[in-house]
């Protein structure tokens, strides 16, 4: 035996003896590649079982329908959310708060209503508008609550009570639905852009009896006509067209119309009162239209205050604790204020004190890069249209060989369940980004909305992953639908899973928000069985108009099997590498030297030779090990 260990001793010797500089070269990028390889090896941002079973499901189901699935924030045998929990100053940290309105929202955002404890801010929220390339402007929250008093004054003294609001998303916009809620009158909120004849088929529908509106947008002679109870017209006039006279009435209408100047109102009131008025009773509800494009049939939605207060509470408490909307965060609304989820986060946005900017360069299909091009936002709400824009003009340019070989990585890296962050080869070779603001990788969230059962461009679960890596911000997708204030289900912050789907399907939608539960009621080609979940999707809640409402789309529940294989590859490849490292401290604790028996202070070479041999038993699984994790999808 001694012979043997002698002859290996030399051999070894021998070896080492001739070698040289690219020997040395190889066995260290070798042992380096096989170090990264075991450091590598990180925790998920989240548990992947956590991830499995998302939604919980009621004990009991009714026939025709599957089980009503909720959020875990909320589960079955307690109450849905109803509300955003509003705590008066003073008001003890046990109590659960009620519900609130937007009057509430607003008091939260002058300070009148504090944040709740441990949350930093300045005392305020911020309100930004943005023009062009340069120009932004910061409004001071206390002049533009002069103006919800100016113009929700002005408005019910002309006996308003249903006020179409025509405009595109602007501190205007914000104005008349705040004042609407303060000043008893029910804003009905358009999409812009429509086309003449359609917008006065909409006023008809909607019954209105005053219009706001951008000064110029639209004819007022041909409106003053077409919609027979219209009495008022606010002008909201741009900077550089106000030295033009807007209050001229044109002929044929006479005296039927009363028309104002938005900005004139403002300046005759510049020393008024800046106290809102105190709550009277109820505020009144707000309609939405559901539309697939601009100039097409519109579905009218009427959502109650506290429809819209429990959508906005919810979206605020689906964020874990540490990713919530704060004080430091900047908002972009780059969908239409129209949409109830886009309009729904930026109070929410208002209500946790950040800063918001609001750009009028926004709805389906635009450009974020212009959108974004003269600030830096952290959050940004899309429509899947831009999602989808984004995705493909992101994924144009990335042709280069090396940039592809970066954006695998950032996908293996996704697949493990981490988001990727900046490392010594990223900064070396990064993977193509989107240009979004003027400060890359500021942007934390990207929220995109998905509209139930109308034309829009299908989000893969590849394509999430691709816009994770575009963007290097976490992604939520979410169902929104007509009757339902801000979202019907969204995806959890962590679910970067990757799902083996055809590219023109949708990627799932994650579980329903606290204020609402969801079910799926059997179709004549769609029945729930003990094996699947399918059906059409119908959704209750204190944020659904009528407190129950079908979507008018099917679904089907995404279980365990639905997951692939990526999660318990993971598990059996960290089993494997704890069993190796288990028998290497057995290694270790068989062959160190017992205190108990006198050892001499220097070992010789066979007994280290001896621990390598030890040890280099288990090198062959430890890399396959490596190549195992590295094969990873």
């Amino acid at each position: 035996m001694a012979g043997l260990i002698d002859q290996l001793d030399n051999l070894i010797a021998e070896l080492l003896a001739g070698s040289n500089i690219y020997t040395y070269l190889l066995g260290t990028a070798l042992l380096g590649f096989i170090g990264w390889t075991i450091l590598d090896i990180q925790d998920a941002d989240t548990h992947p079982l956590l991830l499995a079973r998302q939604a919980q499901a009621s004990y009991v189901r009714q026939p025709g329908e599957s089980a009503s699935f909720r959020c875990p924030e909320t589960p079955h045998g307690y109450p849905l959310r109803t509300g955003l929990g509003v705590k008066p100053a003073g008001t003890p940290m046990y109590t659960a708060g009620r519900d609130g309105d937007l009057r509430d929202i607003w008091r939260r955002v002058t300070g009148e209503i504090p944040l709740e404890k441990g949350q930093a801010s300045s005392g305020t929220a911020k309100i930004l508008s943005v023009f062009g390339k340069q120009d932004i402007t910061d409004h001071s929250i206390e002049d533009i609550t002069k103006e919800i008093n100016v113009i929700g004054k002005h408005l019910k003294d002309h006996r308003a009570k249903r006020v179409a609001i025509y405009l595109p998303n602007s501190v205007e916009f914000l104005v008349a639905l705040f004042a609407g809620a303060f000043y008893d009158f029910s804003p009905v909120l358009i999409p812009y852009n429509q086309p003449h004849p359609t917008l006065i088929e909409l006023l008809n529908r909607a019954n209105v009896d005053s219009l706001i509106s951008e000064a110029g947008a639209i004819p007022l002679d041909d409106v003053g006509k077409g919609v027979s109870g219209l009495r008022n017209v606010i002008w909201a006039v741009e900077k550089s067209s106000r030295h033009m006279d807007w209050n001229e009435i044109p002929e044929g209408i006479g005296g039927k119309i009363d028309i104002s100047v938005w900005h004139q109102l403002v300046q005759d009131q510049k020393n008024g009162n800046v106290t809102l008025p105190p709550d009277a009773g109820k505020a009144p509800n707000v309609v939405f239209l559901w539309q697939e494009a601009v100039g097409k049939s519109a579905e009218f939605v009427e959502f109650t205050q506290q429809n819209i207060a429990a959508a906005t509470g919810a979206l605020i408490s689906s964020l874990p604790a540490a990713h919530r909307i704060n004080a430091s965060d900047s908002f972009l609304a780059a969908d239409a204020f129209t949409s109830s989820y886009p309009l729904c986060l930026t109070l929410a946005a208002l209500y946790s004190h950040a800063t918001v900017f609001v750009n009028s360069v926004a709805g389906p299909g635009v450009d974020l890069e212009l959108a974004t091009r003269s600030f830096a936002p952290t959050i940004i709400v899309i429509s899947a249209e831009t999602a989808a824009k984004l995705h493909s003009t992101t994924t144009a340019s990335a042709t280069s060989g090396l940039k592809k070989l970066a954006h695998s990585v950032e996908t293996r890296t996704l697949t493990a369940g981490r988001l990727p962050t900046d490392t010594f080869f990223s900064r070396l070779n990064a993977p193509t980004r989107a240009s979004i603001g003027t400060t890359p990788g500021k942007l934390r969230l990207l929220y995109v909305s998905e509209r139930a059962g109308l034309n829009t461009p299908p989000l893969s679960s590849g394509d999430l992953s691709d816009l994770r890596i575009y963007t290097k911000a976490r992604v939520i997708y979410a169902l929104t639908a007509a009757k339902v204030a801000g979202a019907v289900t969204q995806t959890n912050l962590y679910d970067y899973r990757r799902e083996e789907t055809p590219s023109n399907k949708h990627s799932h939608f994650g579980v329903p928000l606290s204020c609402v539960e969801v079910k799926l009621k059997d179709t004549p080609s769609h029945k729930t069985t003990d094996e699947q979940s399918v059906g059409e999707i119908v959704v209750t809640g204190a944020s659904v108009a009528g407190g129950e409402a079908a979507i008018g789309v099917n679904g089907r529940l995404v279980g365990f099997s639905d997951m692939g294989l990526t999660d318990r590859k993971q598990v059996l490849s960290v089993r494997t590498i704890l069993w190796l490292m288990s028998r290497l401290e057995l290694v270790f604790s068989v062959q160190r030297p017992s205190a108990m028996i006198p050892q001499p202070t220097t070992p010789g070479r066979s007994q280290y030779l001896m621990y390598s041999l030890s040890i280099l038993q288990y090198f062959p699984a430890l890399v396959c090990v490596c190549v195992y994790s590295l094969m990873l999808p």
